[in-house]
């Protein structure tokens, strides 16, 4: 009996040391592989929100802020309101005057020579910034851009580079920089008066609550009569916070704050001695290591204590580095020894049970997910199928960077993430690079923003065991069989296209053209084509804000046709201004009716990107809108981001004619074009519509996520409406609501309705507190 009990306990040890050993190699490839990054950030925000502190209060911002910019008569400003504001600053006994403002071009010269006489007679030090760049387009050629030499005489110069990484984030800050063998001391630093070695950075602070640093309006000082007597003995740093002067940077935990604010957290951290050593990842990935070694080795270890174990470690070494920041002693990484116990955890029970892969009929054994003759049972299942396929591109050389394992994990990952998109959320591995699935219903009327989906869903890198990778895929789709919708993804790929529908289709829709040229007409009189509304939500003030007019079209024998085959054929074929006209005389005619029982609802309706440039269409339209009995800024013309862009001058024209008459526009699909915010602010517009492939992805794509953010400050900024489309649960709903947006638009709030739909769900039941869904039509 005792052999065979230590034959058990030493097999068991046997496996612990092999998961040990594969746990520990895995550990300590994922910092050199680049992956963790993201999750320390993460536990670094978490620790520094359990350990926040105000700021000394030795720092003081003087803020150019909105304000400020209004009250003083133009911007860029003269020189001699800097040297004012350095002469009160100096009649206040600051202890440090220092800027965060460009000087390195002349003004005038008696401008620049007020302001060098201000610096020359102050009592207090002046910093001035200094900027490496590139001298010329060709990389690796650097200048220093220096304030002006006049005023270089009687100030301290200290570097104001700083450098967002891979995310766009600024997390960390720099003691300084080399230009042409020049060192600089960075603004920091300087503030601070804390060397440090010129090619190391250090983390800044976000413990440091943001909020608690003083501020002063830079006009409100300048505007004294009297010493103010809270800047007394303080370190002044000058710089932008006004929003429409754009030095901004995201940060981890506290968003995106004006530079000058993350230069002051910068020199709060030196000046609080928070800049601890990092002394990395080894010290705790060995203490996990040692101590599960120790713990192992006692003879009373029995098989279930392992989770509680390591779970144990886990909490110490949080509690240790929490612990020894709080008291500056040191700073660790403890990812690398959390992902070494979770791959411990997995790989012990996975070698202690001894399970195998299932690799049935019904499984590929490559990804172990349900493969075609699965498929093909379900969609006999299936009352209607459209059939999807996914055909991934390089895969050759997605088999170089991965094993087997790997890609098992790789698969699992994509098809979690693509679930959403498939009837019964059921992912199919068809063949080495294809997977497919059959489209949900409720994509049934909208494939092209099933795609859009889809290609946003793969725009995020996909981890494959311990490596990200990026994939990029071709669509196929077919109503008849998985093998047309794999010709349909080549199809794709063949014509550069993102998706295609199988050749018989197509050549089917390109026979019908001609045939729905001619019925549109007839298919308009007899009501077979119609206007649906989607209703819009106010997020600001929780009720109904209007609705969207959307078009349909039910072919007595085609049955329903999709708006992405008809609409697409009028356009070229130069008719698409007829069921324009139509469908603004249908919203008109119902919100007339509406805004008796509802005053306020607007309807929004889109514009075709060539009738822009259409004079007659577009003076048709307003003397439509005009005829009307509704005020014309009930109606909101919908124009998408490219359409506006392609001719900027005709489209600030067309957009312009449209606003004199009282009609409010907004651009569509924002973000999937090249523009920028400031961009856009040259055309005549009251709103824009963020594109539903960032709003449905914002909730698990950090990036998305901080472009919708941004987008809606900077819109807002510029006195801008914000409607966000595509919003399909709660969570993304609240997040939209807490980011300031002002109006909401998915299948969460509804789907398209007629309009006596409308009227009933929203106009005759709906209350004030929340939306409801409401059936397709």
């Amino acid at each position: 009996m005792k052999s065979f009990l230590a034959s058990i306990r030493a097999s068991s040890t046997r496996r612990f040391f092999l998961a040990w050993a594969l746990a520990l190699a895995s550990a300590i490839a994922l910092p050199i592989a680049g992956v963790g990054g993201e999750v320390e950030q993460q536990f670094q925000n978490l620790r520094s929100d359990l350990l926040e502190k105000p700021a000394s209060g030795d720092i003081a911002i003087v803020e150019i802020d909105a304000k400020s910019i209004q009250a003083l008569d133009r911007w860029p400003w003269p020189r001699d309101y800097y040297a004012g504001l350095v002469e009160k600053l100096s009649a206040a006994d600051v202890a440090q005057i220092a800027f965060d403002v460009d000087f390195s071009a002349n003004s005038t010269a008696e401008q620049d020579m007020a302001f060098a006489e201000a610096l020359k007679k102050s009592q207090a030090a002046v910093i001035l910034p200094t900027f490496k760049q590139e001298e010329t387009s060709n990389k690796g050629s650097y200048i220093e851009s220096l304030p002006i030499a006049i005023l270089r005489d009687h100030a301290f110069l200290a570097s104001v580079n700083v450098h967002p990484d891979e995310n766009g984030q600024l997390n960390d800050y720099s003691y300084g920089t080399i230009t042409d063998g020049t060192v600089r001391p960075s603004m920091a630093a300087m503030i601070a008066e804390t060397p440090g070695n010129i090619d190391k950075n250090f983390s800044i602070d976000q413990s440091i609550d943001p909020a608690t640093i003083p501020r002063f309006s830079f006009v409100d000082i300048l505007r004294s009569t009297e010493p103010i007597e809270a800047l007394k003995g303080k370190k002044i740093l000058i710089g932008a916070t006004a929003i429409e002067l754009g030095d901004r940077y995201p940060i981890s935990l506290h968003g995106v704050l004006p530079g000058v604010v993350v230069q002051a957290m910068a020199a709060e951290t030196l000046l609080q001695g928070t800049n601890v050593q990092n002394i990395g990842y080894l010290p705790s990935l060995a203490f996990a290591g040692i101590v599960l070694v120790i713990f192992t080795m006692r003879r009373s270890r029995s098989e279930n204590s392992l989770v509680p174990a390591a779970l144990a470690i886990a909490a110490i070494l949080f509690i240790l580095l929490l612990v020894s920041e709080y008291f500056g002693v040191v700073t660790f990484s403890n990812v690398p020894a959390l992902f070494f116990l979770g791959i411990l955890l997995i790989a012990d029970k996975f070698l202690k049970t001894n399970l195998a892969l299932n690799r049935s009929r019904f499984s590929n054994a490559d990804s172990a997910l349900p493969n075609e003759p699965a498929m093909i049972e379900f969609i006999g299942r299936c009352e209607m199928s459209n059939i999807a396929v996914a055909r991934l591109s390089d895969f050759g050389d997605l088999l170089v960077v991965t094993d087997k394992d790997s890609r098992i994990d790789l698969f699992k990952n994509l098809a979690e993430r693509l679930k959403f998109l498939a009837a019964e959320e059921r992912i199919f591995h068809l063949d080495t690079n294809i997977i497919g699935w059959v489209v949900k219903q409720d994509y049934a009327n909208d494939i092209s923003g099933h795609f859009d989906t889809a290609v946003a869903l793969f725009h995020a890198p996909i981890m494959a065991g311990e490596t990200k990778v990026k994939l990029n895929a071709s669509f196929g789709l077919s109503g008849e069989s998985i093998d047309k919708a794999k010709i349909a993804s080549d199809q794709a790929i063949a014509k550069s296209k993102r998706w295609a529908l199988h050749d018989a289709e197509a050549a089917s829709a390109i026979g019908q053209k001609q045939n729905l040229l001619v019925e549109m007409e007839q298919a308009i009189e007899r009501k077979h084509i119609w206007t649906v509304y989607q209703p819009k939500w106010n997020l600001r003030e929780n009720r109904l804000d209007g609705v969207e007019a959307l078009v349909r079209w039910k072919h007595p024998e085609r049955g329903m046709i999709s708006p992405e085959l008809f609409i697409p054929i009028l356009e070229k074929a130069g008719r698409i201004d007829e069921l324009t006209l139509h469908v603004l005389q249908s919203a008109l005619d119902d919100l007339s009716i509406w805004n008796a029982q509802r005053p306020g609802l607007s309807c929004s309706v889109n514009i075709s990107a060539q009738l822009l440039d259409d004079i007659a269409f577009i003076d048709k339209a307003i003397a439509m809108v005009g005829a009307a009995n509704l005020d014309n800024d009930h109606i909101i013309f919908e124009v998408t981001e490219t359409a506006a862009l392609a001719d900027l001058q005709l489209s600030v024209d067309a957009l312009e004619r449209i606003r004199n008459a009282g009609i409010s526009v907004s651009i569509d699909d924002y973000g999937t074009g090249q523009s920028t915010m400031s961009y856009l602010q040259r055309l005549p517009i009251d709103e824009i519509k963020i594109d539903q492939s960032f709003v449905k992805t914002m909730m698990n794509d950090d990036s998305n996520r901080l472009m919708v953010k941004s987008t809606i400050e900077l819109a807002h900024a510029l006195k801008l409406k914000v409607v966000a489309e595509g919003i399909e649960d709660q969570p993304c709903m609240d997040m939209l609501t807490e980011f300031g947006c002002d109006v909401g638009q998915g299948w969460h709030i509804s789907k398209p309705v007629s309009s006596q739909g409308f009227k009933t769900n929203w106009l005759d039941s709906i209350t004030t507190e929340k939306a409801v869904r409401v059936q397709a039509v």
